[in-house]
């Protein structure tokens, strides 16, 4: 059964997709011309994927998933949310895409898909909504073949003391928000409640290790994904806060291996 804080969020981001799905940052109107959302450092660190399977976690509508199609890759998408996986075959049909899509909590889809992949797939804005980093590793690792890979990329944890008003890098207690403005329409206000958990840079990797994979890299970047706030400027695919890259890390990337 879901994390009820989890069942929140489902909540949330099903009042969310549609908002992102329109909006301009999420390019879809550029997918359809050819338009790739995946950046240049995920491409450069997973190498080719060509006829790989790919398991992608917390996909959203799947915008990233089916970049990945047209890379070559065989590709099955998951979300807790019903409306991002509703999207998510509408863009599949629309694009011509092969891809599978299906609505899991990644805490329980142990045993909901039969097959191992290559490469388990996960980025940007997701291991914030993970309440049990360890049960996670542990999904991760069921799912790939011996000898595939796990690669993800993110915020980085240390931007809560930087860029969240009165943020801690070790808080272990959920932060639940309501009334919160949404990171792309900023004029719109969410009825749903968040649910967010805090996880060190330390936390994750110990928690791959403990589900049996090897550490290959992690590293981290000074650029972001998005802008934090409106202030933010974007060069080269990535986002800089005012004054250019700051004195600490906005992102992180893992890849780590299961044994063969």
């Amino acid at each position: 059964m879901s994390d009820p804080d989890h069942e929140k969020n489902r909540m949330a981001w099903n009042e969310m997709t549609d908002i992102h799905f329109k909006h301009t940052d999420y390019k879809v109107k550029e997918f359809f011309k050819g338009h790739s959302t995946l950046k240049s450092i995920e491409l450069a660190e997973i190498g080719d994927a060509y006829g790989k399977t790919l398991l992608h976690l917390m996909c959203q509508f799947g915008l990233d998933t089916l970049s990945w199609a047209r890379r070559g890759a065989i590709v099955t998408g998951v979300d807790i949310s019903d409306r991002s996986i509703e999207r998510a075959n509408e863009l599949k049909e629309r694009a011509g895409l092969p891809a599978r899509f299906m609505r899991s909590d990644v805490l329980d889809l142990d045993g909901k898909i039969d097959a191992k992949y290559d490469i388990v797939f996960q980025s940007y804005g997701t291991h914030c909504w993970i309440s049990d980093i360890d049960r996670w590793a542990q999904v991760v690792a069921h799912y790939l073949n011996p000898g595939g890979i796990f690669y993800i990329i993110d915020d980085h944890p240390i931007i809560q003391i930087y860029e969240v008003e009165n943020g801690s890098y070790f808080d272990t207690l959920p932060e639940y928000a309501s009334g919160r403005q949404d990171y792309c329409d900023r004029s719109y206000i969410l009825k749903n409640e968040l649910v967010e958990w805090q996880h060190t840079l330390s936390s994750i990797v110990n928690a791959l290790i403990k589900a049996g994979l090897t550490i290959e890299f992690v590293n981290e970047f000074d650029k972001g994904y998005y802008p934090v706030h409106e202030d933010w400027y974007e060069k080269d695919g990535y986002w800089y806060p005012p004054g250019g890259s700051p004195p600490y890390p906005l992102m992180f990337s893992i890849r780590a291996r299961k044994g063969a």
